[in-house]
Protein backbone atom coordinates (compact mmCIF):
# COMPACT_ATOMS: atom_id res chain seq x y z
CA UNK A 1 0.00 0.00 0.00
CA UNK A 2 1.02 3.45 -0.74
CA UNK A 3 0.07 6.29 0.58
CA UNK A 4 1.45 9.83 -0.93
CA UNK A 5 0.06 12.57 1.63
CA UNK A 6 1.36 15.46 3.69
CA UNK A 7 1.16 14.13 7.48
CA UNK A 8 -0.94 16.93 8.63
CA UNK A 9 -4.32 16.95 10.31
CA UNK A 10 -6.42 17.50 7.04
CA UNK A 11 -5.15 14.31 5.10
CA UNK A 12 -6.28 12.64 7.55
CA UNK A 13 -3.20 10.24 7.25
CA UNK A 14 -4.64 8.37 10.83
CA UNK A 15 -7.00 6.46 8.87
CA UNK A 16 -4.04 4.75 6.82
CA UNK A 17 -2.23 3.67 9.70
CA UNK A 18 -5.32 1.96 11.57
CA UNK A 19 -6.84 0.55 8.20
CA UNK A 20 -3.33 -1.43 8.59
CA UNK A 21 -4.10 -1.91 12.22
CA UNK A 22 -7.29 -3.87 10.99
CA UNK A 23 -5.85 -5.76 7.97
CA UNK A 24 -2.99 -7.29 10.69
CA UNK A 25 -5.80 -8.02 12.84
CA UNK A 26 -7.91 -9.88 10.06
CA UNK A 27 -4.49 -11.99 9.03
CA UNK A 28 -4.01 -9.41 6.31
CA UNK A 29 -0.24 -9.38 5.24
CA UNK A 30 0.23 -6.07 4.00
CA UNK A 31 2.61 -3.19 4.18
CA UNK A 32 2.06 0.55 4.34
CA UNK A 33 4.66 2.80 2.42
CA UNK A 34 3.98 6.44 3.16
CA UNK A 35 5.91 9.07 1.14
CA UNK A 36 5.35 12.41 2.93
CA UNK A 37 6.21 14.51 5.77
CA UNK A 38 3.94 17.20 7.64
CA UNK A 39 3.54 19.06 10.90
CA UNK A 40 1.81 15.72 12.91
CA UNK A 41 4.79 13.51 11.34
CA UNK A 42 5.67 12.86 15.26
CA UNK A 43 2.34 12.05 15.95
CA UNK A 44 1.81 9.46 12.99
CA UNK A 45 4.84 7.79 13.16
CA UNK A 46 4.11 6.54 16.68
CA UNK A 47 0.53 5.65 15.94
CA UNK A 48 2.23 3.35 13.54
CA UNK A 49 4.97 1.65 16.53
CA UNK A 50 4.89 -2.23 15.93
CA UNK A 51 2.89 -2.22 12.45
CA UNK A 52 4.31 -2.67 9.38
CA UNK A 53 4.53 0.92 7.79
CA UNK A 54 7.53 2.33 6.29
CA UNK A 55 7.73 6.38 6.16
CA UNK A 56 9.79 7.92 3.72
CA UNK A 57 9.62 11.26 4.39
CA UNK A 58 9.04 13.71 1.36
CA UNK A 59 10.30 11.87 -1.56
CA UNK A 60 11.99 14.40 -4.26
CA UNK A 61 12.98 12.15 -6.92
CA UNK A 62 10.76 11.80 -9.89
CA UNK A 63 12.07 8.52 -10.94
CA UNK A 64 11.92 6.69 -7.46
CA UNK A 65 8.50 8.44 -6.79
CA UNK A 66 6.64 7.11 -10.38
CA UNK A 67 8.45 3.87 -9.76
CA UNK A 68 6.51 4.08 -5.97
CA UNK A 69 3.74 4.73 -7.51
CA UNK A 70 3.79 1.87 -10.04
CA UNK A 71 4.83 -0.97 -8.21
CA UNK A 72 2.11 -0.34 -5.51
CA UNK A 73 -0.96 -2.54 -5.29
CA UNK A 74 -3.24 0.14 -3.82
CA UNK A 75 -2.86 3.35 -3.30
CA UNK A 76 -4.30 5.09 0.31
CA UNK A 77 -5.24 8.17 -0.31
CA UNK A 78 -7.64 8.89 3.28
CA UNK A 79 -7.71 12.63 2.59
CA UNK A 80 -11.67 14.02 3.14
CA UNK A 81 -11.04 17.31 1.77
CA UNK A 82 -9.46 16.87 -1.62
CA UNK A 83 -10.74 18.67 -4.43
CA UNK A 84 -8.77 17.27 -7.31
CA UNK A 85 -6.67 14.75 -6.27
CA UNK A 86 -3.47 14.48 -8.57
CA UNK A 87 -1.61 11.72 -6.42
CA UNK A 88 -4.75 9.62 -7.43
CA UNK A 89 -5.08 10.21 -10.71
CA UNK A 90 -0.79 9.58 -11.19
CA UNK A 91 -1.76 6.15 -9.22
CA UNK A 92 -4.11 5.36 -11.87
CA UNK A 93 -2.31 6.03 -14.76
CA UNK A 94 0.37 4.21 -13.55
CA UNK A 95 -1.97 1.25 -13.08
CA UNK A 96 -2.69 1.23 -9.37
CA UNK A 97 -6.30 1.67 -8.06
CA UNK A 98 -6.89 3.72 -5.32
CA UNK A 99 -9.03 3.46 -2.15
CA UNK A 100 -10.40 7.30 -1.52
CA UNK A 101 -12.51 9.09 1.20
CA UNK A 102 -15.57 8.97 0.13
CA UNK A 103 -16.11 12.56 1.56
CA UNK A 104 -13.85 14.22 -0.78
CA UNK A 105 -13.87 14.59 -4.51
CA UNK A 106 -11.76 12.15 -5.40
CA UNK A 107 -14.96 9.13 -5.92
CA UNK A 108 -15.43 10.99 -9.07
CA UNK A 109 -12.01 10.84 -10.00
CA UNK A 110 -11.17 7.18 -9.61
CA UNK A 111 -14.38 6.10 -10.77
CA UNK A 112 -14.65 1.89 -10.86
CA UNK A 113 -10.78 2.12 -10.81
CA UNK A 114 -11.04 2.07 -7.16
CA UNK A 115 -13.59 2.43 -3.87
CA UNK A 116 -14.84 5.22 -1.81
CA UNK A 117 -14.19 4.36 1.68
CA UNK A 118 -16.22 6.33 4.38
CA UNK A 119 -14.13 7.80 7.44
CA UNK A 120 -13.24 5.18 9.39
CA UNK A 121 -10.13 1.97 9.23
CA UNK A 122 -12.82 -0.53 9.25
CA UNK A 123 -13.95 1.20 5.75
CA UNK A 124 -10.54 1.84 4.29
CA UNK A 125 -9.51 -2.17 5.40
CA UNK A 126 -12.56 -3.12 3.92
CA UNK A 127 -12.12 -0.99 0.54
CA UNK A 128 -8.41 -2.02 0.68
CA UNK A 129 -9.16 -5.94 0.88
CA UNK A 130 -11.79 -5.71 -1.96
CA UNK A 131 -8.89 -4.28 -4.23
CA UNK A 132 -6.51 -6.66 -3.28
CA UNK A 133 -9.33 -9.80 -4.03
CA UNK A 134 -9.78 -8.36 -7.59
CA UNK A 135 -7.13 -10.62 -10.26
CA UNK A 136 -3.79 -8.00 -10.58
CA UNK A 137 -3.90 -7.51 -14.14
CA UNK A 138 -7.33 -6.02 -14.28
CA UNK A 139 -7.23 -3.76 -11.39
CA UNK A 140 -4.25 -2.69 -13.01
CA UNK A 141 -5.73 -2.68 -16.45
CA UNK A 142 -9.12 -0.63 -15.21
CA UNK A 143 -6.73 2.02 -13.08
CA UNK A 144 -5.16 2.86 -16.27
CA UNK A 145 -8.13 3.02 -18.42
CA UNK A 146 -9.90 5.33 -16.19
CA UNK A 147 -6.56 7.62 -16.41
CA UNK A 148 -6.69 7.66 -19.72
CA UNK A 149 -10.17 9.34 -19.73
CA UNK A 150 -9.08 12.13 -18.20
CA UNK A 151 -6.43 13.90 -19.99
CA UNK A 152 -4.88 17.39 -19.14
CA UNK A 153 -6.70 18.60 -22.44
CA UNK A 154 -9.94 17.63 -21.38
CA UNK A 155 -9.76 19.65 -18.56
CA UNK A 156 -8.40 22.81 -20.15
CA UNK A 157 -11.24 22.47 -22.75
CA UNK A 158 -13.80 22.09 -19.61
CA UNK A 159 -12.21 25.18 -18.21
CA UNK A 160 -12.36 27.11 -21.18
CA UNK A 161 -16.19 26.23 -21.78
CA UNK A 162 -16.89 26.78 -18.41
CA UNK A 163 -15.27 30.54 -18.47
CA UNK A 164 -16.74 31.15 -21.53
CA UNK A 165 -20.55 30.61 -20.52
CA UNK A 166 -19.88 32.08 -17.29
CA UNK A 167 -18.61 35.44 -19.52
CA UNK A 168 -21.39 35.14 -21.81
CA UNK A 169 -24.48 35.31 -19.29
CA UNK A 170 -22.57 38.23 -17.94
CA UNK A 171 -21.90 40.40 -21.11
CA UNK A 172 -24.58 42.34 -22.58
Amino acid sequence: LLMAARLSKEKRPELAIDAVRVLAARGQQVRLVSAGTGNIADVVHARAKDLPVTFLGFVTDRDYFAQLLASADVVVAPGPIETFGLAALEALASGTPAVVNAASALPEVVGDAGVAAAGTAESFADAIQAILGKEPGKRRADARARAETMPWSATVDLMLDLHTSQLAAVSP
